[in-house]
């Protein structure tokens, strides 16, 4: 996920929010779909949500096993040294991705909805206005194929901050959209920031941590297994300059 598939899952929400204008409770009810993929860039999540929505469509991510339980898994994830990268699992007729904690570096499984539970989840209680605005966002756009795709992407990530167990990370985001986010973790020092990130399977590509009273945003390139941690000025403001 990079800020072009951003702008193509916002761009056509956004036009639906403006057909819907005349219901203002509907186009409000939008906004945690609109700004989810944000969320999911800056979080450290971007790698598992591509990974996420290539299990969903099916294509470009190698499926890794049918397993009969969790535990099959687990003993099936000892027997490698190094833990697969990305895939796609079946188990108990459900199908997951493989993706990775973004401070720990565990690996776990994300369930996938199917598509016909995709705008239709279950035990989404308080989300109900959500998923109607989606229906109605979907009456009222084009039926062009970026369009709908749009809102299917849309919908899958709901899904993914779900399963992830992000829901109040994502509730505290949409509260605080101007505000500058907390650090996903802390270290020390540089040497303890850089050791992490040598280790983890897959850096949280995106998030920030601080390393000591520095704040670093992680970079992490699957294609070449690029590292990095980088520091980004802090852009001041007028209010912020001295005279």
């Amino acid at each position: 996920m990079n800020a072009d598939m951003v702008a193509r899952i916002v761009g056509p929400l956004r036009k639906a929010q403006e057909r819907l204008s005349a219901s203002p409770e509907v186009s409000g009810a939008l906004h945690p779909a609109v700004n989810v993929s944000h969320f999911i860039l800056g979080s450290g999540h971007a790698h598992n949500f591509e990974d996420y929505l290539a299990g969903f469509r099916g294509s470009d991510i190698p499926p890794l096993g049918v397993f009969s339980s969790q535990e099959e898994f687990n003993t099936w994830l000892k027997t490698h040294s190094l833990p697969p990268p990305r895939g796609t699992v079946q188990m108990a007729g459900e199908h997951y991705t493989l993706c990775y904690s973004r401070v720990s570096g565990q690996p776990r499984l994300l369930r996938l909805p199917s598509a016909e539970t995709l705008m239709r989840p279950g035990g989404a209680e308080g989300e109900d206005r959500l998923w109607r605005a989606l229906d109605n966002a979907h009456e009222v756009l084009d039926s062009s194929p970026e369009d709908l795709d749009a809102l299917r992407c849309a919908a899958l990530a709901l899904h993914f901050v779900h399963e992830t167990g992000c829901t109040r990370e994502f509730a505290r985001f949409l509260a605080h959209f101007d505000e500058p986010r907390p650090p996903l973790h802390s270290f020390a020092t540089r040497e303890d920031a850089e050791a992490w990130l040598r280790n983890h399977p897959s850096p949280p590509h995106g998030a920030s941590v601080l390393v000591g009273e520095r704040e670093l945003t992680v970079g992490f390139w699957r294609e070449s297994d690029q590292r990095s941690l980088v520091h980004f000025p802090k852009v001041e403001t007028p209010g912020d300059m001295e005279d």
